[in-house]
């Protein structure tokens, strides 16, 4: 197996924004899509490019502080539903953009989705007259 390149800042910074990353972190880039925290991992870096967004939205609005957080909060809610509802078709394109297989799925997910086929199939396979 390849070994795992993390990104350095500046790279991992064009992720959050592009997707794609230079070959040599093709295999981190397989394991943060198909680790067990993919959903999670993909909703934090989805606000993480917010960010400067949140922050000129919090310097340049005008009225009281608490007015311009809960703006700031409406404006995550509503990326953070879009980046769920999206969670998906963004994947595989990251997956593509980096030249790895759309269809690419965590190892133990595949192994757990086999072994309830299996199961299922053997608790209600038809039965032969």
């Amino acid at each position: 197996m390849n070994a795992v390149h993390r990104p350095d800042p500046l790279h991992y910074l064009a992720w959050v924004y592009t997707g794609s990353l230079p070959e040599r972190n093709r295999e981190w880039v397989r394991h943060n899509l198909t680790r067990r925290t993919w959903i999670a991992r993909h909703l934090l870096r989805g606000q993480l490019a917010f960010v400067p967004v949140y922050a000129l939205l919090v310097l340049l609005l005008p009225g009281s502080l608490w007015l311009r957080g809960a703006t700031v909060l409406l404006g995550a809610l509503l990326a953070l539903f879009y980046n769920a509802v999206y969670i998906v078709p963004n994947r595989v394109r990251r997956l593509q953009k980096n030249g790895l297989d759309p269809e690419l799925e965590n190892p133990a997910v595949i192994r757990r989705r086999a072994e309830t086929r299996r199961a299922y199939e053997a608790a209600y396979a038809p039965t032969r007259s």
